[in-house]
C-alpha cells in the first residue's frame, strides 16, 4: 500500500531523505493558502485492526506490471480534502499533499459504464454506503471496499449478473495464509452482496414482459395465493397493494389476498432495496501524472426490480343428465349466478360444460318437459381451478288406477251373479299392455305406468253372471296433469247383469190322451234358489206365476241364477208338479217350460265342444254318465258283438256320441262328463237336459235331443319368483381394550350392514310364447315370439301371470327391483298337461338379482411447504377418513345405521388414494377427515355422498368424493413473535436480525436458517407462517450498539394460529472511558517504580455479573506496546458490578529506570465476559488515557567551549543538504522522463 506514496523508480533511502529534508525544510517555510475550488489535496493514515496493529501486506501483489504493494508493507488510507478517497489506479503514485482535480480522471471516463455501476455498487455494500452494517474496524472496512474496486478496475472482477470474482490477487494480498480475517470477512459480506444484487425472489421476473402470471384460488369468500421466494431474498423488496390486491409478507413467503375476482391479470413490480446514501454523488479526482481517485457515494439509479402477475383462476361447472327413459339430449336448463344468467342445453351424452365462471355460487334449474316429474332447482358452488359436478336424474311421471266395479243397477251384485273375477285389460295406443281381474270388492290396483295421452281400459272378460261391457274407458294420465312422479287415479264402472224370464204351460193331462187341458188357475212362486225360500228372495230375485186360461205364465227378467219353480195352486184331485230349477244364464232368454205327462222317447246325442271357441272338439276318449230326473244312473246295452251293459258312454274321434237306446219323455235328465279330453278340465257339473218334444230333432230318421258338453281348456300359470340380498340387519361393533399401561382405550363403534336374502317386489317380467300355442280344438291361441303377459312381484318377490294356455313360453325380466341390477338371463318353460282334475296347472321360474353396489374413494392432497421440508415424505399415510351417515339409514328388522353413525375407516396410501370396503346399502353419507398428520389442520368439512339407485344397467356406481377434486389440507400454521428489548432499560431495540432454526440444526449461522427477520421499530420480529413443530430461534446479528446474544431459545408451534412469544434480551456494548494518572498527575518524572492507576468508567454492564478489564500499556510515539526488559506491561482485575455504571481502576507497576527518554504512555483497556472481548477502549490519541513521564535527571558535567551557535550551524547544513537532494531528484526524474 506504500506505493500509494512513492514511485517504484525510488528507492527506499530517497525516499527516507525525502522524507527528512521536508521536515527539516517545514521549519523555515511559511503557511501557504488551501488549493483552488476544483482542486483536492491529497493525504494519508495507516490502517488498524481491532487489537490496535498496523495492517500489512502478506504477500507481494502487482498488476500491470506495477507493484501494488510487497509483503510486509503497510496500507494506508487515502483521504482527498480529508474525504474517504478510493483508489482507480492500483500500483501508481500519488503522494501526500498532491492536488488532484475534480471530475479531471482520465481513468475514470475510460472504464465505461458498466465498470463504474459496478464500482458504485461495491461502495455502496461497502464502507460508503453500508458501512453501519458491516462488522469490524472503520479501517478494515475501508481496505474490504478498496480491494473490490481495485478488483473492477483491473478486471479481476465480473461485472455481469453475480459480479464474481475472477482473480483473488488482491484479497489473497491481504489476508494470505489467514491473516486479517476481519478484512477477509467483511470483504466476503460486500461480494455476497454483489451476488446478490440481481437475486429477485424465485417467483418474480426481471423483466415485466416475462412476469409469469400466478393464480389466486377461492376459499372462504376471497381468493389468495401464497409466493414461496426460495431465494430468501424477500426482506429485500417491498410489494405494495394493487387493484385491492393486498399484500403480506412473512419470512419467505408472499401472501397476496383479493375480496374480490381479478380478471385481468394484475402486475406487481418493486425495486430492490439498496443501501440509501441520500443525495450524495460519486466524484473522481485525476491528475494525468498520478494515481486517480474517486470519493463519495451515489444512489443506484438503476435498481432491479422484480416482476410477478396474479389473477384468480375460473371455475367450471359440469352437468351431468340421466333420465329414466334414456332420453338426455338437447335437456334445456337455466345457470344463474351473480351477474350470470345463461341458458344451456346438453349434449348426445346428457352432459354440458360451462367454463370460465367466476368462483361463486349458481343455482341451476331444469326447463323440465311435461313427462317428467319436476325436478327441484340445485344451488353448486364453483371454486377457483376446480370443475363442479352438478347431477339431475329425470324420472317420468307415472300413474296407477283403481278400478270399482259396481252393478249397473244396485250397486251391489244381483242373484248369482258376482263383481269378482273380471278381466280387464289395460291398454296403450290400442295394444293390450296388461290384464286384471276384479277381487271379492269388484275392484284391482294396477301397477304404475309412464303417463301418456291414449290409455284406456276395457273389459275383457266379464264376471259371472254379467254382460260384457264392450265401452272403452279413457283413463285420464296424460302427464300435463300432473308434476310428481306417482299419481293415482280413480275409476269406477258399471255392468249390466244377465236377465232371463221363465214361462210355463200347465196342463192337467200327462199327454196321452193327446188332449192339452190347461190348468187356469195354477200358482207358482219362483225364488232364487240361494235364498232358501220365497219370503228370504229380495224382491228382484222372486216372481208369482198365475196361469191364465191357457194355462200359461211368465216371470218378469229375474237376474242370472238358479231359481226354484214351486207350484203353490193347482186344479182339485191334482198333484202339485215337484220343484224343479232353472238356471238364468243367457241374456233375454226365455227358459220354456210345459208341464204334463207325455210318453216321448228320444235318444241323447252329446257333442263335446270347446267352451271358448264354440268349437267341436275332434278328439275321442271323453266319457259321461246319464242320469234320470231321480238322479238314477242310467244303464244301457250294447248288442254287438255281445251284449254289453254300460253305464259310461265316450265320445268318438269326432268329438260326439249318441246313446245306443233311446231316453223316455222327462225333464231334468243330466249328463255327468266323467273323462275329459285331453288337454282339458274335467268338468263335473252336471248338463241338464229334457227328453221333451220342443228339444227333439232329426237326425238321420233319428229323434234325437242333442246337448252339448262344453269343456274349456286346461290353462297354466307361470310364476315368477324374485331374490336377492336386502339390507336386512346393522351390526354395531365397538367396545375397546386395556392397554399396556393399563388404561382404558375406547373404540369408536362402527355400524356394519348386514344383507339376507329375500323375495324383492317390483320386478318386472314379460312371458312371450316360445311356439304356437294351439289347442286341441285346432285353435291358435297365440302366434309365436307374441308378448302374453306382464308381471310384476309382489312384496312377497313373486308373481303369477293370468292363466295361459298350454305351450312352450320364455320369461325375461324388464325391470329390476329398485336397487338391484337387471338379471339378463332368459328363462324357458313350458306349462304341460296336468290331467283332468287340475282346473289350473302352475310352473315356477326363478331370478336371481344382484344389489347396485358402489365403490367410493378419494384422492388426498397435502400442502407442500419446501422450506420446512413438509408434505413430500410420508405424512400422507397419516391421514384417515370415517365414512359415516348423513341420515338414519334403516334396515329392514328395523335396526338403524344412525345419523352421525360411524360405518368405516381408511387411511390414504402413499399417493393420496383411499377407497372404502364396506358393502353399502343406499342412503346419504358423508365423508369426514379423522385423523392427519400432526403438521396439518383436521378438516372438520363433512363430504357428502349419496348413494342412490342409478338405474338398473349399472352394477357398481363410483363415486369419488368431493365431485372427483382432489381433498386438499392445509398446512397448521403459527406466528412466532418476538420482542427484542434493551436488558438495562427496557428499551426496544431495532435492527437485530433473528433466524429460525430446526432443533437439529448446530451452527446458527444465516445460511443455515430456515427463516429470518428483523426487529422493527417496536423491537418486534415476526416469523410467519411457520408449520407444527419444535424450533430454535436465535439471534443472528445483533442491532448496531448491543452485544451479540448467543442464548437459544426453543420454540414450539403446536396448533393452528397459534401466537408464539418470546421476549429477547440484549445488553448495550459496554462503554469505556479511562483515565490514567500516576499519583494523579498527569506528567511526572520517572522514580525508581512507576506505577500508572486507570480508572475506567463504564457503563451498560450487567449487575452482578463477573466481567474482566485487561489493559496493556502503549507507546504513544511508537504506536507499540511499552515494553520493559522486553515484556508488555500488562494488568487485569476481575469484578463484579453491583450496577449498570460505574469505575474499577487497573494498576500497572514498572521499573521507573526504563524509561529513558520523554515518553508519552496510553493505557489501552478491554473488557471481557466468560472470556469473549465484549469492548475496548484503545484510542493511541485520548489524552484521558496518555501521561507524561520524563526520564531521570542525569548528573551535571563540565563543559568546554561555547556551543550557543551549534544550533544554527546545524540547521544551515541541514539546508544545504536540503538543496543539493533536490537538484539531484530534479535530474534524475528528468532522464527518466527522457528515457520514456
Amino acid at each position: 500500500m506504500t506505493n500509494l506514496i512513492k514511485n517504484k523508480k525510488f528507492t527506499r533511502i530517497t525516499a527516507i531523505l525525502l522524507v527528512i529534508i521536508t521536515l527539516f525544510c517545514s521549519v523555515f517555510t511559511l503557511p501557504v493558502s488551501a488549493a483552488s475550488g476544483d482542486k483536492a489535496t491529497i493525504t494519508f493514515d495507516y490502517c488498524y485492526d481491532t487489537a490496535g496493529n498496523i495492517i500489512r501486506y502478506q504477500k507481494t501483489t502487482t498488476d500491470n506490471g506495477y507493484t501494488v504493494g510487497s509483503a510486509g508493507e503497510e496500507l494506508c488510507k487515502i483521504f482527498a480534502d480529508e474525504k474517504e478517497a478510493y483508489c482507480i489506479e492500483p500500483g501508481h503514485s500519488l503522494f501526500a499533499g498532491n492536488s488532484l482535480t475534480e471530475n479531471g480522471s482520465v481513468v475514470w471516463k475510460n472504464l465505461g459504464s458498466a465498470k463504474q455501476k459496478a464500482i458504485n455498487l461495491a461502495l455502496l455494500y461497502g464502507k460508503p454506503g453500508s458501512g453501519k452494517n458491516l462488522s469490524g474496524t472503520e479501517d478494515q472496512k475501508w481496505i474490504a471496499t478498496q480491494l473490490i474496486v481495485w478488483e473492477f478496475v483491473s478486471g479481476c472482477r465480473s461485472t455481469n449478473d453475480g459480479y464474481k470474482c475472477t482473480n483473488t490477487k488482491y484479497i489473497d494480498g491481504i489476508c494470505a495464509d489467514g491473516a486479517n480475517p476481519g478484512v477477509k470477512s467483511i470483504y466476503n459480506a460486500i461480494s455476497k452482496s454483489l451476488a446478490n444484487y440481481s437475486t429477485i425472489p424465485s417467483f418474480a421476473s426481471a423483466i415485466a414482459s416475462k412476469a409469469e402470471t400466478n393464480e389466486m384460488k377461492y376459499s372462504d369468500g376471497k381468493y389468495s395465493v401464497t409466493l414461496t421466494d426460495s431465494n430468501k431474498i424477500l426482506d429485500e423488496f417491498t410489494f405494495k397493494t394493487t387493484n385491492g390486491i393486498t399484500v403480506k409478507k412473512s419470512g419467505n413467503k408472499l401472501i397476496l389476498t383479493s375480496t374480490s375476482a381479478v380478471d385481468e391479470a394484475v402486475t406487481f413490480n418493486s425495486a430492490k432495496s439498496m443501501p440509501d446514501v441520500g443525495k450524495t454523488v460519486l466524484v473522481p479526482y485525476g491528475d494525468a501524472s498520478l494515481q486517480d481517485v474517486i470519493t463519495g457515494v451515489e444512489n443506484d439509479a438503476d435498481p432491479i426490480r422484480a416482476y410477478f402477475k396474479v389473477k384468480t383462476s375460473s371455475g367450471n361447472l359440469k352437468l351431468v343428465k340421466t333420465s329414466e327413459d334414456g332420453n338426455v339430449a338437447n335437456i334445456e336448463f337455466t345457470v344463474k349466478g351473480e351477474n350470470f344468467n345463461k341458458t344451456v342445453k346438453t349434449n348426445s351424452k346428457g352432459e354440458f360444460e360451462l367454463t370460465d365462471l367466476v368462483p361463486g355460487t349458481y343455482t341451476v334449474t331444469e326447463n323440465t318437459e311435461g313427462k317428467y316429474a319436476k325436478q327441484n332447482s340445485k344451488t353448486v358452488k364453483v371454486e377457483s381451478g376446480k370443475t363442479a359436478t352438478v347431477s339431475f336424474a329425470n324420472v317420468l311421471k307415472k300413474w296407477n288406477l283403481t278400478v270399482i266395479k259396481t252393478d249397473a243397477e244396485t250397486k251391489i251384485a244381483q242373484g248369482n251373479a258376482t263383481l269378482a273375477g273380471a278381466v280387464y285389460g289395460i291398454y296403450n295406443n290400442g295394444k293390450l299392455v296388461d290384464k286384471y281381474t276384479t277381487d271379492q270388492n269388484g275392484s284391482f290396483t294396477t301397477s304404475y305406468y309412464v303417463c301418456g295421452d291414449n290409455w284406456t281400459l276395457k273389459e275383457i272378460v266379464p264376471s259371472e253372471g254379467y254382460l260384457l261391457d264392450e265401452t272403452e274407458y279413457h283413463i285420464g294420465a296424460e302427464a300435463k296433469n300432473y308434476t310428481v312422479e306417482n299419481n293415482s287415479i280413480s275409476m269406477g264402472v258399471t255392468e249390466d247383469i244377465t236377465k232371463g224370464k221363465i214361462s210355463i204351460i200347465k196342463h192337467t193331462d200327462d199327454g196321452s190322451t193327446k188332449i192339452e187341458t190347461p190348468e187356469k188357475g195354477a200358482e207358482f212362486q219362483v225364488y232364487l234358489k240361494s235364498s232358501g225360500s220365497y219370503s228370504k228372495a229380495k224382491e228382484t230375485e222372486r216372481d208369482t206365476l198365475l196361469c191364465d186360461e191357457y194355462g200359461f205364465a211368465e216371470t218378469k227378467d229375474l237376474p242370472y241364477g238358479t231359481y226354484t219353480v214351486h207350484q203353490t195352486k193347482g186344479w182339485d184331485g191334482t198333484e202339485f208338479i215337484k220343484d224343479f230349477d232353472v238356471f238364468i244364464n243367457e241374456n233375454g232368454k226365455t227358459y220354456k217350460y210345459l208341464i204334463n205327462n207325455a210318453g216321448l222317447e228320444s235318444y241323447v246325442k252329446i257333442v263335446k265342444v270347446d267352451s271358448e271357441t264354440g268349437k267341436q272338439i275332434p278328439y275321442a276318449g271323453a266319457g259321461f254318465q246319464i242320469y234320470n230326473p231321480k238322479g238314477e244312473l242310467v244303464t244301457m246295452k250294447y248288442t254287438y258283438p255281445t251284449v254289453t251293459k254300460i253305464d259310461t258312454f265316450y265320445t268318438n274321434e269326432e268329438g260326439c256320441l249318441i246313446t245306443p237306446e233311446t231316453l223316455p219323455y222327462g225333464k231334468g235328465y243330466s249328463i255327468v262328463e266323467v273323462q275329459a279330453l285331453y288337454g282339458y278340465i274335467l268338468d263335473s257339473t252336471p248338463v241338464y237336459f229334457d227328453i221333451t218334444a220342443e228339444n227333439t230333432s232329426e237326425e238321420n230318421g233319428v229323434t234325437i235331443v242333442k246337448t252339448e258338453k262344453k269343456n274349456t281348456p286346461q290353462k297354466g300359470t307361470i310364476t315368477v319368483e324374485k331374490t336377492g340380498e336386502i339390507f336386512s340387519n346393522v351390526t354395531a361393533i365397538g367396545g375397546g381394550y386395556t392397554d399396556e399401561n393399563g388404561n382404558d382405550i375406547a373404540l369408536p363403534t362402527i355400524y356394519q350392514p348386514e344383507y339376507s336374502v329375500s323375495g324383492l317386489s317390483g320386478a318386472v317380467f314379460e312371458i312371450y310364447a316360445d311356439e304356437d300355442i294351439t289347442t286341441p280344438d285346432g285353435t291358435v291361441r297365440v302366434k309365436k315370439d307374441t308378448l302374453v303377459a306382464t308381471l310384476k312381484t309382489n312384496e312377497k318377490g313373486t308373481a303369477t301371470s293370468n292363466e295361459l294356455y298350454l305351450g312352450k313360453y320364455r320369461v325375461v325380466e324388464t325391470v329390476a327391483p329398485n336397487g338391484t341390477v337387471l338379471n339378463k338371463t332368459v328363462n324357458h318353460i313350458e306349462l304341460t298337461y296336468a290331467g283332468q282334475n287340475e282346473k289350473v296347472t302352475n310352473t315356477s321360474t326363478s331370478f336371481v338379482n344382484e344389489r347396485q353396489k358402489v365403490e367410493i374413494d378419494l384422492l388426498k392432497i397435502l400442502e407442500q411447504d419446501e422450506t420446512f421440508g413438509i408434505g413430500n415424505g410420508n405424512e400422507i399415510k397419516s391421514v384417515s377418513f370415517g365414512l359415516y351417515a348423513d341420515e338414519d339409514i334403516k334396515a329392514s328388522n328395523g335396526t338403524v345405521i344412525p345419523k352421525d353413525g360411524l360405518v368405516e375407516i381408511i387411511t390414504c396410501d402413499e399417493n393420496g388414494k383411499a377407497t372404502f370396503a364396506t358393502d353399502l346399502p343406499f342412503g346419504g353419507y358423508y365423508v369426514k377427515e379423522i385423523k392427519t398428520d400432526i403438521h396439518y389442520i383436521l378438516s372438520d368439512e363433512k363430504y357428502t355422498v349419496v348413494f342412490e339407485y342409478v338405474g338398473q344397467n349399472i352394477a357398481t356406481v363410483n363415486i369419488t368424493v368431493n365431485n372427483g377434486e382432489p381433498i386438499r389440507n392445509e398446512l397448521a400454521y403459527g406466528t412466532i413473535k418476538g420482542l427484542k428489548i434493551d436488558r438495562e432499560t427496557g428499551e426496544n431495540i431495532s435492527g437485530a436480525l433473528f433466524g429460525l432454526f430446526s432443533t437439529d440444526e448446530t451452527e446458527f449461522t444465516e445460511e443455515n436458517s430456515i427463516l429470518t427477520a428483523k426487529s422493527d421499530e417496536n423491537g418486534v420480529f415476526e416469523f410467519f407462517n411457520i408449520p407444527y413443530g419444535q424450533y430454535i430461534v436465535c439471534e443472528l446479528r445483533p442491532a448496531e450498539g448491543y452485544l451479540p446474544n448467543a442464548e437459544t431459545y426453543p420454540v414450539t408451534v403446536s396448533k393452528n394460529d397459534e401466537v408464539i412469544e418470546i421476549t429477547v434480551e440484549n445488553d448495550k456494548i459496554p462503554k469505556l472511558k479511562t483515565t490514567a494518572t500516576i499519583d494523579g498527575e498527569k506528567e511526572v518524572t520517572a522514580g525508581e517504580t512507576v506505577t500508572i492507576d486507570d480508572e475506567v468508567s463504564f457503563r451498560h454492564l450487567v449487575p452482578n455479573k463477573e466481567y474482566t478489564l485487561k489493559g496493556v500499556l502503549m507507546d504513544k510515539k511508537t504506536g507499540k506496546p511499552f515494553v520493559v526488559d522486553d515484556e508488555e506491561i500488562t494488568s487485569e482485575v476481575t469484578f463484579t458490578p453491583e450496577t449498570s455504571n460505574g469505575e474499577v481502576t487497573v494498576s500497572f507497576t514498572f521499573d521507573g529506570s526504563a524509561v529513558t527518554k520523554e515518553t508519552d504512555i496510553v493505557v489501552f483497556e478491554s473488557l471481557y465476559s466468560e472470556d469473549v472481548e465484549i469492548a475496548t477502549h484503545t484510542d493511541i490519541e485520548d489524552e484521558n488515557q496518555t501521561v507524561k513521564i520524563h526520564p531521570q535527571p542525569e548528573p551535571e558535567k563540565p563543559q568546554t567551549g561555547d556551543n550557543s551557535n551549534i544550533g544554527f550551524w546545524i540547521g544551515l547544513g541541514a539546508v544545504a543538504l536540503g538543496g543539493l537532494v533536490s537538484v539531484v531528484i530534479i535530474k534524475i526524474k528528468k532522464k527518466d522522463e527522457d528515457d520514456e
